[in-house]
């Protein structure tokens, strides 16, 4: 490892005490540090796990002469020969082997050559095609859950793969799917490419998709083209695509109503509503949030509980979100507590039904709405209301650029400690928010917490 390369340096300081071979971390380590996802939490976990298959490897060689070739190999640094000695098995262990050594390698294009002909040899029913689109879904939902770049970039090659495939009816699939890939990756990585693609790929999709004839299926591809325009609108701060969302979501209300498809559409009604907010308190229109508040009352009238507890905290969160908005833009307090009272309804929810990135967003607005009260009404509690927010956040998981905003809630802890005067806890709190933040030059975020170093 290149004494010059303080990144890589860090990713080990960080990983600790290891059983690990030296050169085989160090190969791996500036490997990731280098990699797609420049974010050192997400270098980390590929690392981790890497070093886990190794580690898996060598605990079966025992059992096999390759096997402890492969092991050793590995242990030396020198992954790619240990890759060759796996090339063309046909047999357990090996099958199982040259699998991990792929990740390993930090190779997902290889990895997903790999899984298909897999698939191919066992011909399942539905056919390949089925089955990868199961698999990649199945990967994707992993990385994603982890924060794992391995199992990410796996099945977006596999949703490549399907692409290249696709024929007829299976286009829309594969459009769709290859879509969500870059959309959860997208979240994970700093700028606008692969949440650009994944709105190129759903506007293609709901293209080839006829309103009268699979009225559903065009209402389904709609409501991914909103979900990708909310988060770049959101992310960005562009109201264009805030529009281009809400014309999507109103799409989708044209095919579902309250009546005939209720969960269908209070989400969608509630999602317009978001987007509506935040539209409204980019652009200083307090009807339109005043609009979105009163969509959501009237989703709450819908969603029960009881029987949708996930669905109706996530409609309460948006509600009060929605409130904290209308207090900005109009600089009335009065909704601020109400609001408060909405989240913490939600989070009693939430917090039994292990969402923890669902739970880390629904705190940092908590905490930001306390954070509010706290500049409206100094004498409140809004202080400690907005640090206690903003500590659950983080402790619920980091995930930057995405929904868990774990360097925001950092932002938002220095905006408490400037309130208490504390300037150089808040230093020290913007200078880590910036070091992640930093890694996307062009996010509203980073424009937040520089204008608060200023």
């Amino acid at each position: 490892m290149p004494a010059e390369d303080p990144v890589t340096a860090d990713l080990i300081r960080r990983l600790g005490a290891t059983d690990a071979p030296l050169p085989l971390v160090q190969a791996l380590a500036q490997e990731f540090a280098t990699g797609r996802f420049p974010d050192p939490e997400l270098a980390l976990n590929g690392l981790r796990a890497a070093l886990a298959a190794a580690a898996e490897t060598a605990a079966l060689a025992g059992e096999n002469e390759t096997l402890r070739q492969v092991a050793a190999l590995n242990a030396a640094g020198d992954r790619a020969a240990a890759a060759a000695l796996l090339d063309g098995a046909t047999e357990e262990p090996l099958l199982a082997a040259a699998a991990r050594q792929d990740r390993i390698c930090n190779a997902p294009e290889q990895a997903a050559a790999r899984q298909i002909e897999r698939l191919k040899a066992a011909a399942p029913a539905g056919g390949v095609f089925r089955a990868t689109v199961d698999l990649l879904y199945e990967k994707l939902a992993a990385g994603e859950k982890a924060g794992d770049p391995f199992d990410m970039l796996l099945a977006l090659e596999l949703a490549k793969a399907l692409y290249k495939r696709a024929k007829g009816g299976e286009l829309g699939q594969a459009q769709t799917s290859l879509g969500n890939c870059h959309q959860i990756i997208g979240q994970f990585r700093p700028g606008r490419k692969h949440l650009d693609l994944a709105a190129e790929l759903f506007t293609a999709a709901a293209k080839a998709v006829a309103r009268t004839k699979q009225p559903e299926n065009w209402a389904f591809s709609q409501h991914n083209l909103g979900g990708i325009h909310e988060l770049i609108g959101l992310r960005h701060r562009d109201a264009a695509m805030l529009k281009k969302a809400i014309k999507a979501y109103s799409a989708v209300l044209e095919v579902f109503n309250s009546q005939g498809s209720p969960l269908e559409w209070a989400n969608s009604t509630a999602a317009r509503a978001n987007v509506r907010a935040a539209l409204g308190r980019m652009t200083g229109d307090a009807a339109l949030i005043e609009t979105a508040i009163a969509d959501l009352d009237a989703v709450l009238e819908a969603l029960k509980q009881e029987d949708h507890p996930a669905d109706w905290a996530s409609a309460v969160a948006t509600l009060a979100l929605a409130r904290r908005h209308l207090a900005e833009v109009t600089g009335d307090a009065t909704p601020l507590r109400t609001a408060i009272e909405e989240f913490e309804a939600a989070d009693a929810v939430l917090a039994g039904l292990e969402t923890p990135a669902e739970r880390a967003r629904l705190q940092h607005n908590l905490g930001l709405t306390a954070l509010a009260l706290a500049r409206a009404l100094p004498a409140s509690d809004g202080a400690a209301r907005a640090q206690q927010a903003f500590e659950t956040a983080l402790a619920c998981g980091r995930r930057d650029h995405a929904d868990y905003r774990w360097a925001e809630s950092l932002t938002g802890l220095a905006r408490v400690a400037l309130i208490r005067g504390d300037q150089a806890e808040a230093d020290r709190l913007l200078a880590e928010a910036r070091a992640v933040l930093a890694l996307d030059p062009a996010s509203a975020a980073l424009k937040d917490c520089e204008d608060l170093r200023a």
